[in-house]
């Protein structure tokens, strides 16, 4: 996807968080925070993108990687993490995900809320 896609991303970011949304309620501390992160999904293309329009990874990073069925890395020089789906299985012929990392730079930890939020079958 290009950058012109942002409509659709943002638009399947929403359906993920309303199709889980009790999940997601539980995953992000509240119905308030949550329906915060449903409204900043929302963008109308006339106008601009205000800062709380603006995604962040830390509040985006398990719908990404659920929605669409990968593995986030964000680095940061703040705060490095990896998000894994909340729902999917991994496949089971592990060659299919091939991730060529340099020696001494390994995958950032996985973000803390994975475990306690994950499907018993995705652990």
């Amino acid at each position: 996807m290009g950058e012109e896609s942002w409509s659709l991303v943002r638009n399947h970011l929403h359906k993920e968080l309303t199709s889980w949304s009790e999940e997601y309620i539980n995953l992000v501390g509240g119905i308030e925070r949550f329906e915060e992160l449903k409204r900043s999904l929302l963008v109308d293309d006339l106008s601009k993108v205000i800062m709380d329009k603006w995604m962040n990874i830390t509040d985006m990073g398990y719908v990404i990687a659920s929605r669409y069925n990968v593995i986030v890395v964000s680095l940061s020089q703040q705060q490095s993490m990896t998000f894994f789906p909340l729902r999917s299985q991994p496949p089971p012929d592990s060659s299919v995900h091939r991730v060529l990392l340099q020696d001494h730079c390994p995958l950032p930890p996985v973000a803390l809320l994975w475990s306690t939020h994950c499907h018993s079958q995705t652990k």
